[in-house]
């Protein structure tokens, strides 16, 4: 038994150091490709990301850690537990899911499932619709940034909320009802909650701005191999997509900006934005499995989800798009003026935020030592 561990630790040795070797002279090979696109991701990260993001992540983290989440419970419980069969403490989280960001909602049940507040199965089912773009993400940067349309942009965050909570109730309906009792009751609030909070903010978009800069170096190279080519050329063989469509939705399918930035470039048709951000992409679904020592959520059910909740938001989307366009431009008069960039924040405010992130990490850790000792 100990000789096929130390013989399958050995292949899987061999199996990393010639990947990596592969991956190092690939990115040699590239260089150029790579560059342009870790520095796209790096400026986007800067400009849009941090600022936007960052404030979720706290603000979540602190909601639940300090008792905050009883509170907006008490107010919301009754539609959780009815509607999405779940106790009442989930309401932040749920509301936080749909607008704070990827992140925010995992964040938020990766905390509860670790105060003990849900079960695994609890867990699971909300990891299956609480996991969405965020509202600045939608709205500010996508909608009046990137398409100069606010009134685009708010039409996309609707068809990808409305098309998860749909989600969230479809996966409740075997469920048995939670009996309401007075045995929840709110949590002792934690003296370090802010601290804490914002500790697992940093930590949380840190690894988001990774990750980014991974999966866009990682493009980069399957689209300089041509690997990325052969997938559109095989997609639109099918007679789903044509090629600008293809290439939009494997863009989507690996990260959410870099699926954007395709949309737009190809001026493909807008449901497809849709698609891609209800999916996701797996460069968010990375960071969504670091927040948990153990996935609670089967990964084939966790992706069957991830993609029927991008199907729906086509399908909401269309049906908000006949029905809002006509009307919603009377409240929304400036829609079609385009938003400066600006708005999402700029590369040294980023910087900052990011550098402040962590500065804050290594003050907090170094003070647990001192602590522990």
């Amino acid at each position: 038994m100990a000789d096929k561990k130390s013989r399958s630790r050995s292949r899987n040795g061999w199996l990393s150091a010639g990947l990596g070797i592969i991956l190092c002279g690939a990115c040699v090979l590239f260089s150029t490709q790579v560059q342009t696109a870790v520095r796209q991701s790096i400026t986007y990260c800067l400009t849009s990301l941090v600022p936007s993001l960052f404030p979720f992540m706290a603000i979540t983290g602190l909601v639940v850690s300090s008792g905050s989440s009883d509170l907006l419970g008490r107010i919301l419980g009754g539609v959780t537990r009815i509607i999405f069969r779940l106790p009442h403490t989930c309401s932040a989280v749920i509301l936080m899911g749909c607008i704070g960001g990827y992140p925010a909602g995992a964040k938020g049940i990766a905390l509860l499932l670790e105060r003990g507040d849900i079960n695994k199965e609890q867990a699971s089912r909300m990891l299956l619709f609480c996991v969405n773009p965020g509202l600045a993400f939608v709205v500010t940067f996508l909608g009046g940034s990137v398409l100069g349309d606010l009134l685009s942009g708010w039409i996309l965050f609707f068809a990808v909320t409305l098309s998860s909570l749909m989600l969230g109730v479809l996966c409740s309906l075997s469920v048995p009802m939670r009996q309401r009792t007075v045995t929840e009751n709110a949590p002792a609030v934690s003296k370090n909650a802010l601290v804490n909070s914002i500790n697992g903010a940093c930590r949380s978009t840190l690894m988001m701005c990774g990750c980014i800069l991974a999966f866009a170096a990682f493009s980069a190279l399957i689209k300089g191999i041509g690997l990325f080519q052969i997938l559109c050329q095989m997609l639109t063989r099918l007679g789903l997509f044509t090629a600008a469509e293809a290439a939009t939705v494997l863009s989507f399918l690996l990260e959410v900006t870099g699926g954007v930035g395709a949309a737009t470039d190809l001026q493909v048709d807008p449901s497809f934005f849709a698609f891609g951000l209800a999916f996701g992409g797996l460069c968010v679904h990375l960071q969504i499995f670091s927040l948990f020592q153990e996935f609670p959520c089967r990964m084939w059910r966790f992706f069957a989800f991830r993609f029927l909740h991008g199907l729906m938001a086509v399908g909401v989307y269309q049906v908000l798009e006949k029905t809002l366009r006509p009307h919603l431009p009377v409240l929304l008069p400036a829609a079609a003026q385009p938003i400066p960039i600006s708005l999402s924040g700029t590369w040294a405010g980023g910087l900052s935020m990011v550098l402040m992130c962590a500065a804050f990490l290594l003050t907090t850790e170094k003070a647990l030592e001192k602590r522990n000792t």
